[in-house]
């Protein structure tokens, strides 16, 4: 295959997806990945941030067309590079890198590819994962937003299985973070899966809603046996607002689930005003953070670079 530079790349790549021709864009897409490896080689972290926007550039304009085995293999690629950039410490590309990943991941749920959606978000769990000991506050709710934001998409189009591996991932940090203290990133990711399942109730998709409160009440005990007790209120907000909605629309499986779930934690009574303010500070700071995440793109690396 012949190999082209950048700007031949990046247009054959735009050419290929309107064309819907997955020859060129394999192409397009192995050139600039090629490209994109060689700069991190050789310690060139801008240069190689400017092309991993550029493979998702012509990715976006093939997953716009449903062009779902493109899909997959620019998130592959750019899960690659995603993990040696992690591996190196380029902080910035892993950065632009995971946040391409989720974005695509989230326009193949727009347009209901359950496997490019899928593969989006193992990806992302997979350098979630892998970078875990550089995390930070900042980062933790930006991955736990593209999650959030994939499984939304997915249920607004009824596509249950998008809903339930995205909520599965997004419940896998909200244990971990729970399980390592970290009680702010925790009802944050309490937040977004009661986000998730008004949503999955909405389309009336009983079986991932059953499996988000099952999350929840995981989170929740882990957060009880912790002494994360903003977290448990959160856990006990969230199932009494999903079982009052399952239950508005006979979703029985899902109405049991949330009660049962609700008997693993005990009243805890009065809720102050300073409980409140912060749970907005963190909603304030998810808005704001998805704002960034979702704004398309400039060569500048979002900040995500608060401490925990």
């Amino acid at each position: 295959m012949i190999t082209l530079n950048e700007a031949e790349a990046v247009e054959i790549g735009l050419s290929a997806a309107k064309e819907r021709d997955e020859r060129r864009f394999f192409q397009a897409l192995d050139s600039l990945t090629g490209i994109a490896a060689d700069f991190l080689s050789e310690s060139e972290d801008a240069d190689a941030q400017r092309v991993i926007l550029s493979i998702e550039d012509i990715a976006e304009a093939a997953t716009e067309e449903e062009m779902e085995l493109v899909t997959i293999n620019s998130v592959l690629a750019l899960g690659k590079l995603a993990k040696t950039s992690a591996e190196d410490g380029y902080e910035s590309a892993l950065i632009k890198a995971f946040i391409a990943i989720g974005r695509l991941g989230r326009i193949a749920a727009v347009h209901s590819l359950e496997a490019g959606s899928k593969v989006a978000a193992t990806t992302l769990m997979e350098i979630w994962n892998l970078s875990r000991q550089r995390q930070n506050q900042e980062k933790i709710i930006a991955f736990s937003l593209l999650f959030k934001e994939i499984g939304v998409c997915g249920a607004r189009q009824g596509a249950e299985e998008i809903v339930l591996n995205a909520a599965n991932c997004l419940g896998e940090i909200g244990k971990k973070v729970a399980a390592e203290n970290y009680e702010f990133e925790t009802v944050s990711t309490l937040l977004l899966l009661e986000e998730i399942g008004k949503f999955a109730a909405e389309k009336y998709l009983d079986k991932a809603l059953s499996s988000i409160e099952l999350s929840i009440e995981e989170i929740g005990k882990l957060s009880l046996k912790k002494g994360l007790n903003d977290a448990v209120l959160q856990s006990q907000w969230a199932l009494e607002t999903l079982r009052v909605q399952a239950e508005e629309r006979l979703m029985t499986n899902s109405s049991i689930v949330a009660e049962m779930a609700l008997d693993s934690f005990k009243d805890t009574g009065y809720t102050s005003a300073e409980e409140i303010e912060k749970f907005q500070e963190i909603k304030n700071l998810q808005k704001k953070i998805l704002s960034t995440l979702l704004f398309k793109k400039s060569i500048n690396t979002p900040k995500l670079n608060r401490s925990s």
